[in-house]
């Protein structure tokens, strides 16, 4: 489903593959494994450019007259356009989230083990997302989802729906009327990229650091 994921690009390869974003240090995370709640790194267009900016990884919807004790970190494609609220955050409010990896966690026997998920060809994935202006929470993001593939069955049955080039730029532009029907169309003909997935390995801590702070 995408509880966590990693960003370790800087931001002269994402200006490069956006050519019209001018990225700086200060819109970059200072962390590589972004979690929920916490700042991360959001693509909106204008029709004629894209800008990148900070939002929370967590979505609060204007709508609602306080913040949630947990927003939503990601939401369900499917059927996103008959939601009440959150169609209108669709058709307003959409942006991509870049990751190298996302991350998810399995429980083989006993132990948990935390699994990475990255473009075969070690490419950059760019998620589909939507964000939200809240008064007192300020700018929020969540991560769309889509049912998983083959590769990933057996991890999650969700997966972040992922984005090529050309549907990238469907998706950050400015459209009178949001097309449904062509929505509709990317969610079912969109073929998701090849993904690898490898188990990570956690190093285990020093014996004199532990030994520092005994």
């Amino acid at each position: 489903m995408c509880g966590s994921y990693e960003l370790k690009v800087k931001a002269r390869e994402l200006n490069r593959q956006f050519p019209p974003l001018h990225l700086g240090s200060p819109e970059m995370p200072h962390d590589v494994e972004m979690q929920p709640g916490e700042p991360v790194l959001m693509i909106t267009g204008n029709g004629t450019a894209y800008m990148g900016s900070k939002a929370r990884w967590g979505l609060v919807g204007s709508f609602l007259d306080r913040e949630p004790r947990t927003p939503p970190i990601t939401l369900p494609c499917e059927g996103l356009v008959t939601k009440p609220f959150y169609s209108k955050i669709l058709k307003r409010n959409r942006c991509l989230i870049p990751a190298t990896a996302f991350l998810e966690w399995q429980s083989p026997g006993s132990r948990r083990q935390k699994i990475r998920i990255s473009h075969a060809k070690g490419k950059l994935l760019m998620f589909a997302g939507i964000f939200d202006h809240h008064p007192l929470a300020g700018t929020t993001c969540a991560i769309l989802t889509t049912a998983a593939d083959e590769t990933l069955s057996g991890v999650h049955d969700r997966m972040p729906f992922i984005l090529g080039r050309e549907q990238s730029v469907f998706w950050l532009g400015e459209h009178a009327d949001f097309p449904d029907e062509a929505f509709e169309v990317l969610l079912q003909s969109s073929l998701q990229p090849p993904l690898i997935i490898e188990a990570v390995i956690e190093e285990a801590p020093s014996p004199q650091l532990s030994l520092a702070f005994a």
